[in-house]
């Protein structure tokens, strides 16, 4: 029986201390623009959880949620915020794991790049912004652990002083693409072997071969590479580290979780780079002053290391069973499954990613890049008002096709140069249709994955847990349970990175907490089976007739090529 994923219960082994980094920077000049809410009036912060009293609460049932009348006014909290690719999500949680409020901003990337990128800077400004959200009516100075979760792949070169010293690139972003595929076969294969994964342009390491490659001179600037989540708590503590769980994406790992410093030699990276390796739930240091004005913190406040985005979704899930794939539809629409350890897998290797999750076990991931990002585009070009009327039914005989590919495939093809493309348009195409379009193209994906997963099983799966704020649109939760022809639970805290990372702070100082999932089921609708059948067949040809053409040289050289400013 294929073993499933779950939260982790007992206290894990500490982690080393942090190596100690002088913040010479004022954390205020990080800010893209200032964050509102005034100044905050700062209170010392409770951290002797021995004083915690709390009613337990039933599960919350909007995805946002403002609780503050059943909450005490003296509860201690953890705060979790999650760095996302377009938009921070930041939420308090009380010790018993009850959400207590959720706020969140918008950041974007950069629109002017020829790459997927974006200036660190906008990333502290918005997270900024939903923390002074929360602060606006609640005392932060109950908050006693912070715990951070962030958009995984993305690599930020800091300087001594924790500045940045180019824009972040992210995981969308192709560029490196080229110095991955001259990787020596023997130094690919130990990659492979190490950490489940062949190297591609969605792992860290390509970004980072990019800039050894085309701009030697900004590497040598740096002082380490961090993540997404690592830059945010630098900015709070001063201090940099990070976990497996986006450590992982650099393919530089041992088994063992430590850095192979023979194959970063091998792969021409500077060692210093690399920063030291802690639990996701251990202690990476403290709200330091400068920290504590930006955010309206108090100082002193203990900070988790915190885990990827991914990897704070199933947390903040509870796990996942062997029985399950859990689905979160975001800017990138994720799959993952547990891994039967005892299993020979043959069809995941290559077609998805492994990955550790907090507590150490591994999970096969399925990323399609473009999910959300699709629909943001489709909000920008046909309107909002066209998502929320997509049809859930579908036309069998509508030649309507998308192919929601803006910045490459993801799983299972992994390849860069594919691109967005919608065809069969006739005078009757309405907007709405478009859309549907797309939500049933990530689903047809979805459902091939889902097939290629199961032949590595010898029961199939039961169920599909969908996450995200993707669930809101109407039609999807209902498109992916007709395709699929299973049941999909859909859960309604929509910010679930977010609560991962806040249980990680509240483990960071020794006390356990998970959060109650309440989900409602969209059903699978038989009488439709037919129809949806005929229009994946269609998709599956196009996309392949399409990808083949995309693979065909072209010139000129692509953007990619193109520095970073």
């Amino acid at each position: 029986m294929d073993r499933g994923i779950r939260p982790h219960r007992d206290r894990e082994p500490p982690g080393r201390s942090a190596p100690h980094s002088r913040h010479a920077g004022d954390p205020h000049r990080l800010s893209a623009r200032p964050a509102g809410g005034g100044v905050l009036h700062l209170v010392r912060a409770r951290r002797d959880l021995r004083g915690i009293t709390a009613h337990r609460r039933a599960p919350p049932s909007q995805p946002r949620a403002d609780r503050r009348g059943s909450v005490s006014a003296t509860t201690a909290l953890s705060l979790g915020i999650d760095l996302g690719t377009t938009s921070t999500k930041a939420l308090l949680l009380d010790a018993e794991g009850a959400v207590v409020a959720v706020a969140s901003a918008h950041h974007g990337i950069d629109p002017a790049s020829d790459g997927v990128q974006v200036d660190p800077a906008v990333w502290i400004a918005s997270a900024r912004e939903a923390v002074a959200e929360l602060g606006a009516s609640i005392d932060l100075g109950r908050v006693s652990a912070v715990g951070v979760s962030g958009n995984m792949s993305a690599v930020v070169l800091v300087d001594d002083a924790l500045d940045p010293v180019a824009p972040a690139l992210l995981l969308a972003d192709r560029r490196g693409a080229d110095e991955l595929r001259a990787l020596d076969d023997g130094i690919r294969e130990r990659m492979l072997r190490q950490s489940g994964n062949r190297p591609s342009a969605v792992f860290s390491l390509s970004s980072l071969l990019w800039w050894q490659s085309r701009h030697p001179e900004t590497l040598a600037k740096a002082r380490a590479y961090l993540s997404a989540k690592d830059y945010l708590r630098a900015t709070l503590t001063g201090q940099i580290a990070t976990d497996q769980t986006d450590a992982w994406n650099a393919l530089l790992l041992r088994a063992d979780g430590e850095w192979d410093d023979e194959l970063i030699a091998a792969v021409g990276l500077p060692r210093h780079l690399f920063p030291a390796l802690l639990s996701s739930s251990s202690t990476a240091g403290t709200v330091h002053k400068g920290g504590a004005a930006a955010f309206g913190l108090s100082a002193g406040v203990p900070v988790a290391t915190g885990a990827g985005d991914v990897a704070a979704t199933l947390e903040g899930l509870g796990g996942i069973d062997g029985d399950e794939v859990a689905v979160a539809l975001g800017t990138s629409a994720v799959m993952m499954a547990a891994i039967d350890p005892a299993a020979e897998s043959s069809s995941a290797d290559g077609a998805f990613t492994q990955h550790p999750a907090v507590d150490g076990t591994r999970f096969a991931l399925a990323s399609l890049l473009t999910g959300g990002l699709a629909l943001n585009w489709l909000r920008a070009t046909v309107g909002a008002a066209a998502i929320a009327e997509a049809p859930a039914d579908p036309d069998p005989d509508d030649p309507l096709c998308f192919l929601p590919y803006l910045a490459g495939t993801g799983s299972p093809d992994f390849d860069e140069r594919a691109t967005g493309a919608v065809i069969g348009i006739t005078p009757t195409t309405s907007s709405p249709r478009m859309v549907s379009a797309a939500l049933e193209a990530i689903a047809f994906d979805l459902a091939d994955l889902i097939e290629r997963l199961e032949r590595d099983r010898t029961t199939p799966y039961r169920h599909i847990t969908a996450c995200g704020g993707g669930t809101n649109v109407a039609a999807w939760p209902q498109i992916i349970a007709d395709v699929t022809g299973l049941p999909v639970r859909v859960v309604a805290q929509a910010d679930l990175a977010a609560v991962g990372a806040a249980q990680l702070g509240w483990a960071a100082v020794g006390h356990r907490v998970r959060s109650p999932r309440a989900e409602h089921p969209v059903l699978p609708r038989p009488a439709f089976a037919a129809a949806w059948r005929r229009r994946h067949d269609r998709f599956r040809t196009v996309r392949r007739s399409l990808l083949e053409l995309e693979r065909q040289p072209h010139t000129p050289h692509p953007p990619s090529q193109k520095a970073a400013s």
